[in-house]
């Protein structure tokens, strides 16, 4: 096991790199290392790099191969200066990056990444962690209309993706995105995918993306494909779109999933998501999805959109079960709860939906496959025509202030013999149930 330095000040890249006096200086002469088990590439404090840093060779279970930072200071900067990655891990296993400060700046938005994992077109490619890093300032692409490959899908400050069509031989497993904070790119934040979009396969599997900050993005925050049961939880993303435009960017989401079997989204808060031409909500179940999508204990806020889309109609997976959002938190989330009602089981419950401005309960058609139950409606006024056409059980529904209501809800939470039903002046049913 060796480990490696770099430093842009003191550095030689005729040296050995194996001690702090004998460091290398370039990205350039570290890239020329073939790495092994339990090696490590440590990048000095207070330093900028420039260039793609594309490390070769394989870690082994149990001994990645390590890449952080030695020294005191201000985290190392990795800038790709317009390059197609700051960091490209590629058709390697076994790694580790951590506690770096990643770029990619340019003078021209184009497909281009912060931090990038790309599986081996053969074979699974796997145990990649990606965690307590910073990635900013990457000059990517947020339009929609560059076609295939060049648009804004296909670029992200996190970017995993397979280089062609997945299998069940060919894919990637055990990818962490973890604590991470990701802010100020012209991308999505977030971005699990292969390279053929729009396609239903479903391979990746052990992918979870926790507890990272994604603020102020070129479109959407987060955007999870192609994964079985993949998790994403414990993240903040704020301000998805920040940096996008009616023209180029047009529609975007917070946190979604598209491709994915019984996704997990869980313990998210998603704020202040812009909406362009459309959608604009903090989630987000999308095409190709299958079996059950579950988003729970999340707490949306200020998203212009709405809470939640439905676009399980788009490339729908004949494996489509249902979504479930349960025991979130949703406050004045733009124009009401859901966008769309695409014909597939919608399960709404133990939600508290609070909205000071008139809403919808479902924004395009008539939420006939919507069902709450032992959900808390804190509204300002009546929802806006339509809402009769869901089904509603056992609900509480206040049109008085949240004082009132708590007050309402923890009398009916000490007395045992209550089940979560209106029982008090303060709170006035507004939708029937059937």
């Amino acid at each position: 096991m060796r480990t490696f330095y770099v430093d842009c000040v003191n550095g030689r890249d005729t040296a050995s790199g194996l001690s702090e006096q004998d460091a290398f200086r370039s990205v350039e002469r570290a890239n020329q290392v073939t790495f092994g088990p339990g090696d490590a590439l440590l990048f000095k404090c207070g330093c900028r790099f420039n260039g793609m840093l594309a490390p070769k060779g394989n870690g082994a279970k149990g001994a990645p191969v390590a890449i952080g930072a030695y020294g005191e200071g201000d985290a190392p900067i990795i800038d790709g200066c317009g390059a197609y990655a700051g960091v490209l891990l590629e058709g390697v296993n076994h790694y580790i990056v951590t506690g770096l400060n990643v770029h990619n700046h340019a003078e021209e938005r184009a497909i281009r990444q912060g931090i990038a994992i790309i599986g081996a077109p053969e074979g699974i490619t796997e145990d990649i962690t990606i965690t307590g890093n910073e990635i900013t300032d990457v000059t990517g692409e947020n339009r929609r209309a560059m076609g295939p490959y060049k648009a804004m899908y296909w670029n992200g400050g996190v970017y995993v993706s397979f280089p062609c069509r997945t299998s069940k031989k060919d894919h990637l497993h055990d990818i962490l995105i973890m604590g991470n904070y990701i802010h100020d790119v012209l991308t999505s934040g977030i971005r699990v995918n292969q390279a053929e979009d729009f396609v239903n396969d479903i391979h990746h599997t052990h992918v979870v993306v926790s507890g990272n900050r994604v603020i102020r993005t070129g479109s959407d925050g987060i955007i999870v494909a192609n994964c079985i049961s993949p998790r994403i939880a414990g993240n903040v993303c704020g301000e998805a779109g920040y940096h996008g435009t009616l023209e180029d960017t047009k529609i975007i989401a917070g946190i979604w999933v598209c491709a994915t079997s019984d996704a997990l989204i869980e313990r998210n808060e998603v704020y202040g998501t812009r909406m362009f031409e459309n959608d604009g909500s903090a989630f987000d179940t999308d095409w190709g999805t299958a079996g059950d999508t579950i988003f729970q204990y999340n707490y949306s806020h200020d998203n212009e959109g709405g809470f939640w889309l439905d676009c399980i109609g788009l490339n729908r997976n004949i494996e489509c079960g249902k979504t479930i959002l349960r025991y979130n938190v949703s406050m004045n989330d733009g124009r009401g709860i859901g966008i769309y009602d695409q014909g597939m089981p919608v399960e709404l419950y133990g939600n508290l939906f609070k909205f000071d401005h008139p809403m919808r309960i479902c924004i395009y058609g008539t939420p006939v496959n919507y069902r709450f139950t032992n959900n808390v409606f804190a509204l300002s006024e009546e929802p806006v025509d339509g809402w009769q056409n869901a089904v509603y059980e056992d609900n509480l529904y206040s049109l008085s202030d949240v004082h009132g209501l708590a007050e309402a809800l923890e009398e009916l939470k000490n007395d045992p013999k209550m089940s979560f039903k209106v029982t008090s002046d303060l709170l006035t049913p507004i939708v029937k149930t059937r």
